[in-house]
């Protein structure tokens, strides 16, 4: 769970103190502990945003501790702006604002997206994401903590009149009337979409769980109309916390193992908080039961006690309600089975097909023995015939003895009434997949005379089995390393993998295994079937929680493994790690769960000692490679000083060339100096003075220099004005040298040793 912010914390222990004093309160007030006053459901004033169910119940708490004429709240600064601020001392309710900016796969929780890239999606994308909600707390104040009753006395008394108390309401007979009506159209909508309601002899208000039906007393029995009402509310919320649809730990099971007595004071606390909830939509003040009121004091202790209470609280008080409100907008609640069974089938679809029987079928049409394949199907009174190749399907007689119409007449003879033709092949193909086959005849036959004579069976029982149900030799609920449920599945005859299933099945998976064990079995294999074909549809859903996260450490580096119990230290890792024992490190019960699974233990626990001792193999591999680097440092060394070596002798040969002669020379005279030699009909730098140069003219540097220089650049004759100029404006001292005509073409050749030169230096 995530941890808490300070504000958060803060928010919640307020909720506590107005719930608990709300409680609290139950045993003096005839049991009412919600709304007495029987005022309109929380809304934000003017605009009448209604709120979260979570949200209203503590606004209505706070209204009622604050004894406020309505539930209508506003923002402080909404107030301010309307003119009609918060009163001075005035302490708000917190608000919980969700907002969805990330979405998190329901089956990968490592992939997340933002929620521009959530709406791009298409529906039926968006159903495999869920939001990871960011909560924001903002303190809500009821318009009776503002100067709305003095600056806008009018617009005030309105605002009562149409949400105050039934009082100030004025609440008649038609509005009996129509709450009546009202509320058996609820519980015609829950008997049509959600659970059975039945009338009950017996007097005692119940919900039995391995019928899935809640029984009620006629409405006669009750002394108001209003105990009636939420008497109904309250079986109605409990049939949502059946294993079938909500899953929550504290339903009382009948026919299965009875959960701990804290679940059920827990579910208890549910089902009086939603159906008070329910009541506050209608207008109506909520009361505990008598037999509720004696667990007040645990409810109270638990809510200060239990850091995880009040989430988990609100958390199965919204989703009860919330399967409530699909159900009273006609939507058919399913059972979790039915949906499974539905989405199971609806993958299997898009799943790879298997053509083992086409492929078997395709081999027995004969053209010399004039023998052909018959698949019938007994309850369509259908056959489909498949000819041998080159046996045209558009033709009677190209092959004798397999004439079409003759075929069809025999067939009908055994009571086929429709036939269709095919070949083994090519457009005309037959090659359904195995599931096709399912209670079908396939046998391999020929025409005798006007009758088909049947000369053998094909036996596609177990490639249709294997096509419609995949058996499993394991299907185990895991935790990964970070605590998340994962369903590890083993088909038959196949590796295993996990896969991350949706929240509400392990949910079910779990209450199942705590209440009724009966039915675990079955929802084991009904979770194994659907994530099978969802891992098949989706490969890149199939997680490896048995390998190392450390992909690239060398295993061979890990001698031996011994994981181990011990009776002061739990469950422990030994390991020898390049010939050497080191200490030994705990394993969680996660990682020794799934060493147990493992379909190769050794491989496992070398894996797991990956995992365990990574900073042992990091600290060993980082010696290596900084050996490896001081033995390649060497070798470039080497290397490096047998080129210097190379250059040295190389230069000392092109150190000879004329313009490299003439260049030192120069250079040697006027070292702060620019060295322009011209050769024939261009002027050239060279060295040091070529990379200046060229910046200063914006020349090229030649990508090949000549002998004896590392760079070059050079510029035509007709420029020489130009760019003289220009270098001593750039504030350079240039020296200009003139090789001899007779080596004009050896600057260009570099063959030849020895010059004559001109000089003159610009400044």
């Amino acid at each position: 769970m995530k941890e808490k912010s300070q504000i958060e914390k803060n928010a919640e222990e307020k909720q506590v103190v107005l719930l608990s004093a709300a409680l609290r309160e139950a045993s003096n007030a005839g049991g009412h502990w919600l709304n007495a006053a029987g005022k309109g459901y929380p809304k934000f004033y003017p605009k009448g945003v209604a709120v979260s169910p979570f949200n209203g119940l503590f606004m209505a708490l706070h209204s009622d501790r604050n004894g406020c004429r309505t539930n209508l709240f506003t923002l402080f600064g909404d107030a301010k702006a309307r003119g009609a601020a918060v009163r001075e001392h005035e302490q708000g309710v917190p608000f919980l604002f969700y907002n969805w900016n990330e979405y998190v796969h329901r089956n990968n929780p490592e992939q997340r997206i933002g929620r521009e890239a959530y709406l791009e999606l298409d529906e039926e994308e968006r159903k495999q994401y869920k939001g990871v909600h960011n909560r924001e707390i903002r303190t809500l104040f009821n318009i009776d903590q503002t100067t709305l009753p003095y600056v806008d006395k009018e617009g005030y008394e309105e605002a009562v009149r149409q949400d105050g108390s039934i009082v100030e309401r004025g609440y008649t007979e038609a509005d009996e009337r129509r709450l009546r009506g009202r509320f058996n159209d609820f519980l015609t909508k829950m008997r049509d979409n959600l659970v059975p309601v039945r009338s009950d002899g017996s007097g005692m208000p119940h919900y039995e769980t391995d019928r899935d039906a809640v029984y009620m007393p006629r409405q006669r029995d009750f002394e108001h109309y209003n105990d009636y009402v939420q008497e109904a509310l309250r079986q109605v919320v409990s049939a949502t916390g059946h294993q079938q649809r909500l899953a929550r730990e504290g339903m009382v099971m009948k026919n299965g193992v009875a959960p701990s007595e804290d679940a059920v004071k827990q579910e208890r606390l549910v089902v009086e908080v939603a159906s008070g909830i329910k009541m506050l939509e209608l207008g109506l003040p909520a009361r505990l039961s008598d037999e509720n009121l004696n667990l007040v004091d645990y409810w109270c202790r638990e809510l200060k006690e239990n850091p995880n209470l009040m989430a988990a609280l609100e958390s199965d008080v919204n989703n009860a309600l919330e399967v409530i409100r699909k159900a009273e907008k006609g939507e058919k609640i399913e059972y979790a089975t039915l949906r499974n069974r539905r989405q199971t089938s609806e993958m299997k679809e898009q799943m790879p097909k298997h053509y083992f029987v086409a492929n078997e079928i395709r081999q027995h049409p004969n053209r010399e023995e004039k023998t052909i394949v018959v698949v019938i199907d007994p309850a369509t009174k259908t056959a489909d015939v498949i000819l041998p190749a080159g046996a045209s399907a558009e033709a009677d007689n190209e092959i004798p003895g397999m004439n079409k119409a003759r075929i069809g007449r025999a067939l009908r003879k055994e009571g086929i009434e429709q036939v269709r033709f095919y070949n083994t092949d090519g457009a005309l193909g037959y090659r359904p997949d195995d599931s096709y086959f399912a209670e079908k005849q396939v046998a391999l036959a020929r025409l005798k005379n006007w009758t088909m004579e049947m000369l053998s069976t094909l036996n596609v029982d177990e490639a249709v089995r294997r096509a419609h149900e995949v058996g499993f030799e394991r299907v185990q609920m895991i935790q990964d390393d970070k605590n998340r449920w994962a369903l590890y599945l083993k088909p038959e005859n196949r590796s295993g993998y996990s896969i991350y299933p949706d929240k509400e099945d392990v949910n079910r998976f779990f209450s199942t295994l705590k209440q009724a064990m009966d039915n675990i079995d079955k929802v084991r294999m009904e979770l194994a079937h659907k994530y099978y074909a969802l891992a098949e549809t989706q490969p890149d859903l199939k997680v490896d929680l048995f390998g190392s996260r450390t992909r690239e450490t060398d295993l061979n580096r890990i001698q031996r493994v011994s994981v181990f119990k011990t009776k002061t230290d739990g469950i422990l890792c030994a390991a020898t790690i390049d010939g050497t024992k080191v200490q030994p490190r705990s394993v969680t019960p996660q990682q020794w769960q799934r060493m147990w699974l493992a379909e190769d233990r050794d491989s496992y626990k070398r894996h797991l000692a990956a995992t365990l001792f990574a900073d042992v193999l990091r600290k060993g591999q980082a010696q290596e490679e900084r050996a490896g680097e001081k033995r390649e440092q060497a070798e470039a060394r080497q290397q490096g000083e047998k080129a210097v070596q190379e250059r040295e002798e190389a230069r000392s040969d092109e150190e000879h060339t004329p313009q490299r002669k003439l260049w030192d020379e120069t250079k040697a005279k006027h070292p702060d100096a620019l060295q322009l030699i011209r050769t024939g009909d261009h002027y050239r730098l060279y060295n040091e003075d070529a990379v200046r140069g060229a910046k200063i003219l914006g020349l090229t540097l030649a990508e090949h220099p000549e002998h004896g220089f590392t760079s070059s650049a050079k510029f035509p004759q007709e420029k020489f004005d130009s760019y003289l100029a220009k270098l001593v404006r750039a504030g350079e001292r240039v020296a200009v040298s003139e090789l001899p005509a007779t080596h004009e073409r050896d600057a260009d050749t570099q063959e030849e040793i020895g010059a004559e030169a001109h000089r003159s230096i610009h400044r």
